[in-house]
């Protein structure tokens, strides 16, 4: 197993817990999990999937709420994943820029 794939559970489990229980300061582990996921696993080729994948998310991640009994979860779990993803997508922007501007 590489980091790559170890950074992306450690992301997927991050995002769970984040949305399932209360975790002390929540908004900066997702950050960072999501900087690193960002920089670690998006290869320039995939860099506008993720950005839209992460917009999307950020759109969507509260439609899920109206469900009875588990929507509140779901919520949460989408908006943790959600903050996540637009951390990561940050590191992409940056990434893109810093190219850029080696050219």
């Amino acid at each position: 197993m590489n980091a790559t794939k170890i950074v992306r559970l450690v992301a997927i489990v991050v995002a769970l817990a984040a949305g399932i229980f209360a975790i002390p300061q929540e908004a900066l582990v997702l950050v960072i999990v999501g900087l690193v996921l960002g920089v670690m696993t998006v290869p320039g080729e995939n860099r506008m999937m993720y950005l839209i994948t992460a917009a999307t998310l950020s759109i969507v991640s509260g439609s899920l709420g109206p469900i009875p009994a588990i929507g509140s979860y779901l919520t949460d779990i989408l908006g943790a994943t959600s903050a996540l993803l637009n951390a990561g997508a940050v590191a992409v922007i940056v990434m893109h820029i810093k190219d850029r501007a080696m050219e």
